[in-house]
C-alpha cells in the first residue's frame, strides 16, 4: 500500500556531489526509487559502497527467480513492506506464483520444491540467527554450490541493509511497483 511521506526528508537532488549526481542520472537507470533517494543522506563513500552492493546483487550470476525468493524472505522477516511491495511485483514477473509467495512469506513451505525449501530455511537461519545450524547448512549445500551459498549471503546482507534504510527513513512506498530489473 503506497504511503505519501517519509519520516526523514529526502535530500535535495540539487545538493548532490558530482559523484552521486552522475550515478543517479546514469541513462541506463530508468527510475530513482525512494529508498535510493533516502540513501543519498550517506556520505559519498558509504553511499557509493551501498549503491555498488545493490548493483552487484542485481548483476550477480544468480538465477533471478531464486534471488527474488531470497529477497522476499528477507523482506518478510525484516517486516519491510517497502521491499515486499516492489519485490512481489518482480517475483510475479519472473514466474513466482501466489502459492509460492505465500510459502516464502509464511512458515509452511510445502508449496516449494525441495531445493527452494532448503534455500528459504538457510535464509531464515542467516537472518534470524546470523549462521545456520549444521543441518540447515548441509541441506543448502546438498542443492547448491559454495559460490551460490556465499552469493546468497551477500544478497541477504544487502537487503537487510535496504530494509533498515527504508525503515529508519520511513521511506514512502511508490505508487507503482517496479516490474523488473
Amino acid at each position: 500500500m503506497p504511503t505519501s511521506s517519509s519520516r526523514i526528508p529526502y535530500p535535495s537532488i540539487d545538493d548532490l556531489s558530482p559523484a552521486k549526481h552522475d550515478r543517479i542520472f546514469d541513462p541506463s537507470r530508468n527510475v530513482l526509487l525512494n529508498v535510493s533517494r533516502m540513501a543519498l543522506h550517506a556520505s559519498d563513500g558509504l553511499w557509493g559502497a551501498q549503491a555498488a552492493l545493490g548493483r552487484a546483487t542485481i548483476d550477480a550470476d544468480l538465477d533471478s527467480r531464486l534471488r527474488e525468493m531470497v529477497i522476499l524472505r528477507v523482506a518478510h522477516l525484516q517486516n519491510s513492506e517497502y521491499e515486499l511491495f516492489h519485490h512481489r511485483s518482480i517475483a510475479r514477473h519472473l514466474g513466482v506464483g501466489e502459492a509460492e509467495m505465500a510459502a516464502i512469506e509464511g512458515e509452511d513451505h510445502a508449496a516449494l520444491l525441495p531445493a527452494e525449501r532448503a534455500l528459504i530455511a538457510f535464509v531464515s537461519a542467516v537472518v534470524r540467527d546470523v549462521s545456520p545450524d549444521d543441518a540447515t547448512l548441509a541441506a543448502m549445500r546438498s542443492h547448491y554450490d559454495d559460490r551460490f551459498l556465499f552469493d546468497i549471503v551477500v544478497v541477504i546482507g544487502s537487503y537487510m541493509l535496504t530494509a533498515r534504510l527504508a525503515a529508519v527513513g520511513g521511506v514512502a512506498i511508490e505508487d507503482q511497483p517496479v516490474a523488473g530489473w
